[in-house]
C-alpha cells in the first residue's frame, strides 16, 4: 500500500496561518441593500425610487383603491400597498400598466 504525502507549499500559506473557510459557490454573502449600495458605487436600479414613482401613478390614475384593484385584477390589499408604497408590481403588471394607463410615461420617467 503506497502512501502519500502531501505537504503544503510554503509560498500559499503563512506560517501559523490557519485555513481559511472556502466560498460556498451557491450561496450569496447575504448582503442588505443599503449594504451592497454602499459597496458598489452602480448598485442597480433604484428600487425605492420606482415605487414612489408606482405610488403616484395609482394616485393619479384612479379614484379608490377599489378601481385599482378591479383594473388590475389584483386583491384590495395589493392596490393598497401599491397606493401607500409599501411594495412594487410585477413585470405583467407594469406591462398592463403602460398598454392602459395613460399617464404612465409622464410618471414614470419623472417628467
Amino acid at each position: 500500500m503506497k502512501m502519500h504525502l502531501q505537504v503544503p507549499d510554503p509560498h500559499l500559506t503563512a506560517p501559523g496561518a490557519r485555513q481559511m473557510s472556502r466560498d460556498r459557490a451557491f450561496d450569496g454573502r447575504g448582503r442588505s441593500p443599503d449594504a451592497a449600495r454602499r459597496a458598489h458605487v452602480h448598485h442597480g436600479p433604484d428600487r425605492d425610487l420606482f415605487m414612489r414613482r408606482w405610488s403616484l401613478l395609482m394616485i393619479a390614475s384612479f379614484t379608490s383603491r377599489e378601481a385599482c384593484a378591479v383594473h388590475f385584477a389584483v386583491t384590495f390589499q395589493t392596490a393598497c400597498n401599491w397606493f401607500d408604497g409599501h411594495c412594487r408590481p410585477y413585470g405583467h403588471v407594469v406591462d398592463y400598466a403602460i398598454e392602459t394607463l395613460p399617464r404612465y410615461h409622464e410618471i414614470m420617467r419623472g417628467d
